[in-house]
């Protein structure tokens, strides 16, 4: 992984770890419902996840740097085999998330707090923009599927 990637990385999961902690506050406050959609920061890290799964398979090759990148963000020790058969598993349900679920998510988030659904397309869209850096190369595929979710993401 580049001195750039790996910045970006660290940044990145500095904001995506307040996210998680405001996520918390909310849920607290009573202005999330856990009993009608389990942890809040549950359900956007698994959106995030998902996402970033499809982006790694967009290429049909599962990097190395790629599953370096993914374990840090989640604090996981997937290998790259792991992640491309955890992939392959749920890829009917993750291959639909930039149709639907991107959608919905920011759809809750503008209810609970606009601010923090702000928070929650930039960082989705930047763990993307590393998971493509990761690797040396942003794909055709790649790009195309980041622009897909910026435009859902824009609501």
């Amino acid at each position: 992984m580049n001195t750039k990637t790996e910045i970006a990385l660290s940044h990145f999961c500095e904001d995506f770890d307040q996210f998680l902690v405001r996520c918390h506050e909310l849920e607290k406050s009573g202005k999330w419902s856990v009993s009608t959609y389990g942890l809040m920061s549950a359900y956007f890290e698994s959106d995030l996840f998902a996402v970033l799964l499809q982006l790694m398979s967009a290429d049909g090759v599962f990097e190395r740097a790629e599953a370096d990148v993914i374990n840090q963000m989640f604090s996981t020790s997937y290998s790259v085999r792991e992640l491309s058969k955890l992939y392959r598993s749920l890829a009917p349900v993750v291959d639909d998330y930039c149709d639907e679920e991107a959608a919905d998510a920011m759809a809750l988030l503008t209810k609970i707090d606009p601010q923090l659904r702000d928070d929650y397309r930039r960082l989705m869209l930047e763990a993307c923009n590393i998971i493509s850096m990761s690797d040396g190369v942003a794909e055709g595929e790649e790009r195309a599927l980041i622009e897909k979710l910026a435009a859902v993401l824009e609501g």
